[in-house]
């Protein structure tokens, strides 16, 4: 048999997963269906009486039928193409690549679909799956590169000395920081402050500790095999990863890791530090469909999401934090506020959707998914020591602007390197502490 190549068995694995999510979907269409039913047929018996009965019998053991062919359709194909997937699967290292038609992972769109997936089952995922729920890992276009000696020499051939991370939010990839088609920040850094930007991706459907620690150890071994002595360490995270970055940074110093001594900047860009409302909202919501027989298959639908999404709810960035948001109910648990280590300088940026950061939609709603008051990481309950003087707040800008955006570039390299952006038509207006763009 000749070797198998990533492609095949990736697209082979996307396929089983969608005829068993089919499968799951047919048995929750079929839940709501008998509980409208029941229902139904419970009203029409209180006007004819016992009558009706024998059309109810027809009725649900027709629609038992259908459901029960639909489900053992889609499942027994999911067993097919599983079994077909493992009796060729081969060990990773005679595993071949296809440059001419490259993996779903290795390409924007493929593995965009994947991230999908992965922020919204990824921890299911990690249990079943054998290709999809790929490690933590560092991207160069759009392949993983191992963090080591040969590897990283080849992949970064000006390698330089001082390192900054970039890690995307939920259901994004490394691609997300090219938004609209613009360089990168990292790209944008490189050439003008002699930096080397790593891209990483990883599975945001996880525990945000579990991906905290991976990114500790990744660092950890980063710094041992890169090509020059690394002088400096930088992270840079988007919404989730503002929070992996967090954890990552409290798992180095509780560990004794050598990488965390050389950390002095981290970035968040729209991380929700204090948790999002979507993610309380989801929660409170799956309690509440779960009250009638009519809805409870969407509470078990919502129930599915993915650890990773959970953590959300309040930024649980350790494995003691968040155990009570797990179990859906009208609470959402607790939290601990968790600084980044002495010495470490945390930079923060916000944004409103509207022009004038005081109105209020743009309060009640911030960024569309994050609010300022959890970007900024203090309200009257909570505070994780964040200096507002290190605080950014753009207005008339989205959760996703902050991927790409000149305001925030600008921002991010005056920290870095101290320099004045010399054209400040590309800034606009600056506040003090927590300048607003």
């Amino acid at each position: 048999m000749g070797k198998k190549t990533q492609r095949t068995q990736e697209l082979g694995e996307l396929a089983e997963l969608t005829l068993r999510e089919l499968a799951s979907a047919a048995g929750g269409v079929r839940a709501v269906h008998s509980a409208v039913a029941r229902r139904t047929f419970a009203a029409v018996k209180l006007g004819i009486g016992p009558a009706v009965l024998p059309t109810q019998r027809m009725h649900d053991a027709i629609s038992a039928g259908t459901y029960a062919s639909i489900v053992a359709a889609c499942t027994g194909a999911a067993k097919a193409v599983g079994a077909l997937t493992s009796s060729s699967e081969v060990a990773g290292d005679e595993v071949t690549e296809d440059d001419s038609r490259p993996s779903p992972s290795h390409t924007t769109r493929g593995a965009q679909t994947i991230a999908v997936l992965h922020g919204l089952i990824g921890d299911d995922m990690e249990r079943s799956s054998r290709v999809l729920a790929y490690p933590m890992s560092i991207r160069v276009d759009g392949r993983p590169v191992v963090p080591k000696y040969r590897a990283l020499a080849t992949a970064f051939p000006d390698a330089g000395a001082h390192l900054v991370v970039f890690l995307h939010g939920l259901v994004e990839t490394e691609s997300a920081w090219r938004l609209g088609g613009r360089p990168t920040y990292g790209e944008r850094l490189d050439s003008e402050a002699g930096t080397t930007s790593i891209f990483l991706r990883y599975n945001t459907g996880r525990r945000i500790a579990k991906n905290g620690a991976d990114l500790s150890d990744l660092l950890e071994q980063l710094v041992t095999a890169w090509p020059v002595r690394v002088h400096r360490i930088t992270l840079v995270g988007h919404s989730m990863g503002g929070l992996v970055s967090r954890s990552a940074a409290h798992h180095a110093a509780e560990s004794g890791r050598r990488w965390v001594e050389l950390l002095t900047d981290v970035f968040t860009l729209g991380t929700p530090h204090l948790g999002a409302p979507l993610a309380r909202g989801v929660h409170v919501a799956t309690a509440a469909l779960a009250l009638a027989p009519e809805t409870r298959p969407f509470a078990h639908l919502l129930a599915r999401r993915s650890a990773g999404v959970r953590d959300l709810i309040h930024g649980a960035i350790t494995e003691d934090e968040g155990h009570a948001s797990y179990a859906d109910g009208f609470g959402v648990g607790a939290a601990m506020d968790i600084s980044v280590p002495d010495g470490v300088r945390h930079h923060h940026a916000s944004a409103v959707i509207t022009g004038n950061p005081r109105h209020p939609i743009g309060i009640f709603v911030g960024d569309g998914l994050v609010r300022t008051d959890s970007a900024e990481g203090r309200n009257k309950l909570r505070n994780i020591g964040l200096r507002p003087d290190d605080g950014l707040a753009i207005n008339s800008a989205h959760h996703f602007t902050l991927l790409n955006d000149e305001r925030v570039y600008g921002w991010m390299r005056r920290a870095l390197v101290g320099d004045e952006i010399t054209d400040a038509s590309d800034l606009g207006s600056a506040t003090a502490s927590a300048p607003r763009l």
